[in-house]
C-alpha cells in the first residue's frame, strides 16, 4: 500500500540533508557585519574599507570569470536594472520563455516594455533558437534566456540567434549557479547575467541577488540604476566617509544589497563548488538507476559543470497510468518525506502574470498579440517531477530512497485513481 493511503513509507525517521547549510563561520561572519556598525552600503564607513556588498559583486564576478559583478536585494531587481541598463522602455519588446517564475515577464513590463512568451523545448523546458527566431518583430529589443532547474538553454544556438537579430541577450542564471558551458560560466555569454540568492537557491542569503557584465559601461549604469544614481567611490572609503557617491549618468533607485546578507554570501560562496560536487554525483547515481518510462532531464553534452538547483525527472505518457504529475508528486512526498513536486505552471496558464490587475501595466499586455498555444511548456510541466537541491547533499543510500519510491508509485500508481489522493 502507498505511504498517501496508510501503508509504510519508503524512508520514514531518516533526515533529510539541512538547507541552508552553515557552521560557526557563517555565525561569526555575521556577527562580524552586525558588530560593524556598518549595514548597509548606504551608510558611512566607521572603520574604512569596502563594503560587504562591493566585496561580494566582486567576488562573485571572479567567481564566473566575469569582469563586473553588482550586487542587489533580489533576483528580480537585478533583471529590472538589467533591462533599463540596456535602455529597454516603453514600445520595446522582450522575448521571454513561457516555463519560467513569474519575475522575468515582470521585470519587462516594470520597465515599460512587453514580455512576449514563447515555447520551450518540452524536454529541458528553456528557450530554443527557433522559438526565439519566430518572436522576433521589428519591435524586439532583447531576449531573457532562463537556465531552468538542472540544465541550461543551447548557450551557442541562442547567442547566434540573438546576434543575427541584433538582439540584446540576458542570462537569467538564478537556478544556474555555476554552470559552466565548455568551460566558461553560464551568465557571462550574454550582455548580462543576472542571479537571484533567495532561500531556495544552490547560493542561499534568504534574499539578495546579482548582476555581471564584462561591459564597464553597463556596469557604471547598473551601479546607479541600483543605488538611487550613485556609484562607487573610486578608491576605498577612509574611515567616516561615505562609498556611494551622487552624480551618476542614469537615474536610479533603491536595490541595494544588506551588509548582512552580504556577510553571508560571502561566506557561503566559497562552499559552492564543494556542494556543485556533492549534487553532481548524486544526480549521475539518480540517472544511472532510472527505468520504467523515467529519465533525467537532458544536460546538453557542451556543460562540463553542472550546478543542480532542481533535479529534473522526466516520465513518459503513461509511466504511472492515468494518474497526474499532482497526484504522483503527492504521492512521491508521502514515501520519501521530502517534498516532491511538478514544475510552476507555465506563464501562459498562471495565476502569478496578472498584468491586468495593474493600470500601468494593463494597457501594455492588453495591446498585445500573444500565441494561442505552448505545447512543449505545457508537457514539460505535465511530464517531469522536481526534487529540491538539498536532496542531494546526503549519502549514496539517499538516492536509492528515491529509486526505491518512484519504483513502488509507478507499480501502484493505479491506485491514485481509485483510493485518491489525501489532501
Amino acid at each position: 500500500m502507498l505511504a498517501i493511503h496508510g501503508g509504510t513509507p519508503v524512508r520514514a525517521g531518516t533526515a533529510w540533508p539541512r538547507w541552508p547549510e552553515y557552521d560557526q563561520h557563517t555565525e561569526a561572519a555575521l556577527v562580524a557585519a552586525l558588530r560593524s556598525d556598518r549595514w548597509s552600503v548606504s551608510w558611512y564607513s566607521p572603520r574604512g574599507g569596502k563594503s560587504r556588498e562591493r566585496l561580494f559583486g566582486e567576488a562573485f564576478a571572479r567567481y564566473l570569470g566575469a569582469g563586473y559583478g553588482v550586487s542587489v536585494d533580489h533576483g528580480s531587481g537585478a533583471l529590472v536594472i538589467a533591462l533599463e541598463a540596456l535602455g529597454i522602455g516603453p514600445g520595446d519588446e522582450v522575448i521571454v520563455p513561457a516555463l519560467t517564475w513569474v519575475a522575468p515577464a515582470t521585470a519587462v513590463l516594470r520597465v515599460g516594455a512587453l514580455p512576449v512568451l514563447v515555447d520551450v523545448d518540452a524536454e529541458s523546458g528553456c528557450l530554443t533558437a527557433e522559438s526565439i527566431a519566430a518572436a522576433v518583430t521589428p519591435r524586439t529589443r532583447a531576449i531573457v534566456a532562463v537556465h531552468l532547474a538542472c540544465t541550461v538553454a543551447d548557450v551557442d544556438a541562442v547567442t547566434a540567434v540573438a546576434a543575427a537579430h541584433g538582439l540584446a541577450l540576458i542570462e537569467d542564471c538564478s537556478q544556474a549557479h555555476g554552470t559552466r558551458w565548455a568551460g566558461r560560466a553560464v551568465g557571462t555569454f550574454g550582455a548580462i547575467g543576472v542571479f537571484s540568492l533567495g532561500a531556495a537557491k544552490s547560493l542561499a542569503a534568504g534574499e539578495g541577488g546579482a548582476a555581471v557584465t564584462d561591459d564597464p559601461g553597463l556596469y557604471r549604469r547598473m551601479l546607479s540604476l541600483r543605488a538611487d544614481s550613485r556609484g562607487y567611490t573610486a578608491l576605498p572609503p577612509a574611515p567616516g566617509e561615505y562609498e556611494l557617491v551622487e552624480g551618476a549618468e542614469v537615474m536610479g533607485a533603491n536595490y541595494c544589497m544588506s551588509e548582512l546578507t552580504a556577510a553571508v554570501l560571502l561566506d557561503q560562496l566559497p562552499r559552492l563548488d564543494d556542494q556543485h560536487a556533492r549534487r553532481t554525483r548524486q544526480a549521475d547515481r539518480l540517472a544511472a538507476g532510472l527505468t520504467g518510462g523515467l529519465y533525467p532531464v537532458p544536460v546538453p553534452a557542451q556543460v562540463d559543470r553542472r550546478a543542480v538547483y532542481e533535479y529534473g525527472i522526466s516520465f513518459r505518457p503513461g509511466t504511472f497510468g492515468a494518474a497526474t504529475v499532482e497526484q504522483v508528486a503527492a504521492a512521491l512526498t508521502a514515501e520519501l518525506g521530502t517534498r516532491v513536486y511538478p514544475p510552476r505552471m507555465p506563464l501562459h496558464r498562471s495565476d502569478l502574470l496578472r498584468p491586468a490587475t495593474k493600470p500601468r501595466f494593463a494597457g501594455i499586455w492588453a495591446g498585445a498579440t500573444h500565441a494561442a498555444e505552448f505545447p512543449g511548456a505545457d508537457h514539460y510541466r505535465e511530464h517531469t517531477l522536481l526534487l529540491h537541491h538539498s536532496a542531494l547533499l546526503g549519502p549514496a543510500r539517499d538516492v536509492e530512497d528515491i529509486l526505491t519510491a518512484l519504483d513502488k508509485v509507478r507499480v501502484h500508481s493505479g491506485s491514485l485513481l481509485t483510493k485518491g489522493v489525501r489532501a
